[in-house]
């Protein structure tokens, strides 16, 4: 019996379902349960996110929080591939003992292999301030909604098209639960998918339609920091504009429709002027001749049904001014 284990006292399994679209109107826009692991009943999905190919630290063992530096270092899996995280707000009748349980439970009633599990002072081996390890794995901003006690759990399901992990930290406080559910699904990153445009072919495409769509200009997950691979295509931009000494750009910002509209409006826009601010900066052009604009998720080029079209829908666009 693992240490864990001992803080367990019997509890009532109430099954994990996917929420009815009637039952779901509370959640956030644009948000979804995941089919592998599905909702506790009566919770509300206050936050959503997904990427198509990111990278997740999951906690594999138990947290030093003395530690100095990088307190994930050592204690967990970095994982690539397909990641979801999704957070609940909990019904406030229940314990996260008792939602952590039933969510043991049905994960493993699915195929899913239990490689972590601790309990309050269990999971910070030995630490008594507990309720910061919400702090410490979704954020400070939410430290003190982990409250008076924390339960996690951490899974695998092997599968031939990829292995799937799954982390769920549950919170009790005063007000209600919180629940917070991260899923990776590992798979390899599609190296050929992105068309790298050289200043020639900017100027066909905008000679053509007056626009052209970039991929080449990289951003993490929900940031504005322009990433150094996004180097090259900034070159080529800078290129363009020197051979062109009358034209002038929109440089539009584009989402796509996962997440709340304002917030993606306000991405894009961020998005955006960091391009234009690489470009004066780094590549001397003058900024009279660039106009940044965030669009969100209001001008896609295709369906955002699947992840190949949220991708495409994910872009850079020049747009002749």
């Amino acid at each position: 019996m693992s240490k864990c284990e001992l803080f367990f006292p019997a509890v009532t399994l109430i099954a994990l379902t996917l929420c009815a679209e009637s039952a779901c109107a509370a959640d956030l826009r644009g948000s979804q349960d995941h089919p592998l692991v599905g909702r506790y009943a009566g919770s509300e999905i206050t936050v959503y996110k997904q990427s198509q190919f990111g990278e997740a630290r999951l906690l594999d063992r138990p947290m030093d929080l003395k530690a100095s530096g990088d307190k994930l270092a050592g204690v967990s899996l970095t994982l690539q591939g397909r990641i979801t995280t999704i957070r609940y707000d909990g019904p406030k009748d229940r314990s996260a003992l008792e939602i952590e349980q039933n969510f043991k439970s049905s994960l493993e009633t699915k195929g899913f292999e239990i490689l972590f599990e601790c309990g309050n002072q269990t999971c910070l081996g030995g630490e008594n301030s507990y309720f910061r390890l919400g702090g410490e794995l979704e954020g400070a901003m939410v430290n003190a909604r982990f409250g008076s006690g924390v339960r996690y759990v951490l899974a695998k399901l092997a599968r031939a098209e990829g292995d799937v992990y799954t982390a769920i930290l549950v919170g009790e406080s005063r007000s209600a639960p919180i629940i917070s559910v991260t899923i990776a699904e590992l798979k390899p990153i599609q190296v050929d998918r992105i068309v790298f445009l050289d200043a020639g072919a900017m100027a066909s495409g905008l000679g053509a339609s007056g626009r052209v769509a970039l991929y080449g200009i990289f951003f993490d997950t929900d940031k504005s920091d322009l990433k150094p691979e996004s180097k090259p295509t900034l070159v080529e931009i800078a290129k363009l504009l020197a051979a062109q000494p009358g034209l002038k750009l929109i440089v539009a910002g584009h989402t796509d429709n996962q997440g709340e509209f304002g917030y993606n409006l306000g991405l894009s826009d961020r998005r955006a002027k960091a391009v234009v601010a690489a470009l004066t900066r780094d590549h001397g052009v003058d900024p009279s001749r660039l106009t940044p604009f965030g669009a969100g998720m209001s001008s896609p080029i295709t369906l955002n049904n699947d992840g190949a079209g949220r991708a495409k829908n994910r872009r850079v666009e020049l747009v002749e001014r």
